[in-house]
């Protein structure tokens, strides 16, 4: 008669007929006068032993089913559809040794729980120890003297409260809590801890001070006060990035601007056409004038209008010779002296840096002083481009002491006789005849190569390279 194999469920796992064997589950179900039955017995029992342990989890698991696993040394349960590891958990004053991922471990030295991650042990908590005492952020449900109860983040160091955090209205605690008579919104340190502050940077606040933050003067932006601003000392104040400025009282009670660069000047500016208004008051200690601009004593103007031998400002007739030391400037370019008369004039033209006599003439570009230029193009004169050439006319003038047809607006000034730069190329002897070298160049002519009509002119200075340059020259056209 076959048997029928019930699951402690009561439902039925197999029914085994005589004779036969059943392999639904990992272990093998005997049938009645199975011959060789004993071995198969025995297996089941050493299965069972050893929690089928294999390096693969069993091919036909029932849900409560165990299994060694023998590749991680886990033991695991089968859940109805997968294996699930069952952990250990210790408790001891030592890390447990041969632990596998997912141990717990109490421990009992330090007080806290811990599991571990493969590789060590990760606390979970608390975070302090026995031996710190509480310490951290607990949340604790703190009940106020009208029985209402508010949630409050308490920040412990070594058992004590140092500071609270809550988010609502003012409240006092129905149990005292040492350092906070009330309970505030937001943090709040502890009234007990010695010294105890918010230390860092804070982006904004309140007040300083018990006064009002709008109330203070900004020290990186303009400002402005609607009270007494009072410096209440004679060393006043100083102005500037550099300090330039001080304002002061001096020994007379007398304030006193000063200026602390090194010949550093004080200015007054009115706005628009305002002026300068001291009241009809007097300025007094002026140097005497040293500038055009310079203000004057009375003493200083009376002595150079009534002073011996002044000369009327109104017009007069000097005798004997005029010396004049310095510069001087008889009239300008737009103010221009009507006629001078003398008989001789000694001097220096300063405006002619060199002593060449131009005129203007029409150009067809325009050219650098110095370059050596012919008559020709589509306008009067060209830059010339050979070499040796016999129409060569002058050289454009840098400065010229003296311009004919000068009234030529357009014109280009050349130098047709005296001293004048001249831009040549190759060397250059004091005293070589010049003649074109190309390109509005000139070069010092070789011997038998000067004529009457090529030769520009006669260097007065030396050049000593083979690259363009400029020599001073004696210009000479004929």
């Amino acid at each position: 008669m076959a048997y029928t194999v019930n699951k402690t469920s009561g439902s039925v796992l197999a029914t085994v007929s005589d004779g036969t064997i059943d392999t639904t589950t990992d272990l093998v179900l005997v049938g009645k006068n199975y011959a060789g039955y004993g071995e198969f017995l025995n297996e089941n029992y050493v299965k069972l032993l050893e929690n089928f342990a294999n390096t693969s989890a069993p091919g036909s698991p029932l849900a409560g089913q165990m299994w060694w696993d023998t590749t991680n040394s886990l033991l695991k349960v089968y859940t109805g559809s997968a294996f699930k590891t069952v952990s250990s958990s210790t408790a001891s004053s030592s890390e447990p040794s041969s632990s596998v991922t997912g141990d717990l471990w109490w421990d009992t030295t330090n007080g806290q729980l811990k599991v571990y991650n493969g590789s060590g042990f990760t606390t979970i908590g608390p975070a302090f120890t026995s031996g710190t005492g509480t310490s951290g952020a607990i949340v604790e449900v703190v009940t106020d003297n009208a029985a209402a109860d508010h949630v409050v983040v308490k920040l412990y160091v070594s058992s004590t409260v140092v500071g609270t955090v809550s988010k609502d209205t003012e409240f006092t605690p129905q149990t005292s809590i040492g350092g906070f008579t009330t309970i505030k919104p937001g943090l709040q340190l502890s009234s007990t801890v010695t010294g105890a502050k918010l230390q860092g940077t804070s982006t904004d606040s309140d007040a300083l001070g018990g006064v009002t933050a709008a109330n203070y003067l900004r020290s990186n932006a303009s400002d402005s006060t609607s009270g007494v601003l009072s410096v209440l000392n004679d060393t006043g104040m100083v102005v500037g990035v550099d300090s330039d400025l001080t304002i002061g009282i001096n020994g007379s009670s007398n304030p006193v601007f000063t200026n602390t660069n090194t010949n550093g000047s004080i200015i007054l500016t009115p706005n628009g056409t305002g002026t300068v208004d001291i009241s009809s008051k007097k300025i007094s200690s002026l140097a005497d004038p040293t500038a055009a601009q310079d203000g004057a004593t009375k003493a200083y103007v009376d002595a150079q209008v009534s002073g011996a031998g002044a000369l009327s400002l109104t017009g007069g007739t000097m005798t004997g010779n005029l010396l004049v030391s310095g510069t001087v400037n008889f009239g300008s370019s737009v103010t221009r002296i009507n006629e001078v008369f003398a008989t001789t004039f000694n001097g220096t033209a300063s405006a002619a840096q060199y002593a060449d006599v131009a005129e203007n003439f029409t150009s067809d570009a325009k050219y650098a002083p110095g370059t050596v230029v012919a008559l020709g193009g589509v306008e009067e004169i060209t830059r010339v481009n050979d070499e040796l050439a016999s129409n060569v006319f002058g050289v454009i003038s840098t400065r010229p002491a003296y311009l004919m047809n000068a009234a030529l607006d357009t014109g280009t000034a050349v130098a047709v006789a005296g001293r004048v730069p001249v831009k040549v190329v190759g060397k250059v002897n004091k005293g070589d005849r010049l003649v074109s070298a190309g390109n509005g160049l000139a070069r010092a002519a070789d011997e038998n190569e000067a004529t009457s009509f090529n030769v520009i002119g006669r260097a007065i200075s030396t050049k000593s390279t083979e690259s363009e340059g400029t020599v001073e020259a004696f210009v000479t056209i004929n």
